[in-house]
């Protein structure tokens, strides 16, 4: 059994090396705990413990066991990192998978339709499903570049659906989306 110095020295390594594996400041994993930097830094030094509630989500945060976060050995890199982007890849690459057999099924029981259509009809909702995981778990960046995926691809589809010969409106309206996106995550870094 760990003696409680034990414990405070394999709790502060391993919380300092999963705070950095996850790129987050102390000031950052502080305001994820409603703690302070300072009580951060104390247990990173090992001058301290948290309570076991804040053990148990440091543990859900980084996606490791209790035991990851107190126990001896190696300090392991978090499966579910990997898992997380399987899944995100998976779930984008659905609407493909149905555009794949509604293409067939269209070129088989009514080939005069334009079914090449279906393949730019997956674009928004790909765009939609990667707002949802970006937004979950892959940050500012990813969610910005998949919302702007949805400004652009919305516009496409629709000048494809309705035959559109002046397309510059269309996408005039995006470019000012676009503008007022930006805008949007600049705030919000601040």
């Amino acid at each position: 059994m760990l003696s409680e110095e034990q414990l405070r020295k394999n709790f502060a390594l391993r919380l300092a090396a999963y705070r950095k594996n996850a790129g987050l400041t102390q000031t950052q994993l502080a305001e994820k705990l409603n703690y302070s930097d300072k009580s951060i830094s104390k247990w990173e030094r090992g001058d301290g413990l948290p309570d076991f509630y804040i053990v148990l989500t440091l543990a859900e945060l980084f996606s490791v066991s209790v035991e990851d976060l107190i126990g001896e050995g190696p300090i392991r890199r978090p499966l579910l990192t990997r898992n997380k982007a399987v899944t995100t890849l998976l779930s984008m690459g659905l609407p493909w998978l149905l555009a794949v057999v509604l293409f067939t099924l269209s070129n088989i029981f009514l080939p005069l339709l334009p079914s090449w259509k279906l393949f730019i009809y997956a674009l928004p909702v790909t765009a939609i499903i990667a707002i949802v995981f970006t937004k979950m778990w892959w940050g500012k960046i990813p969610n910005f570049l998949a919302v702007s995926s949805l400004v652009w691809t919305v516009p496409t589809c629709l000048v494809i659906t309705l035959s559109l010969n002046n397309i510059a409106f269309v996408y005039t309206i995006s470019a000012v989306l676009q503008i007022l996106i930006i805008l949007w995550f600049l705030r919000k870094k601040q």
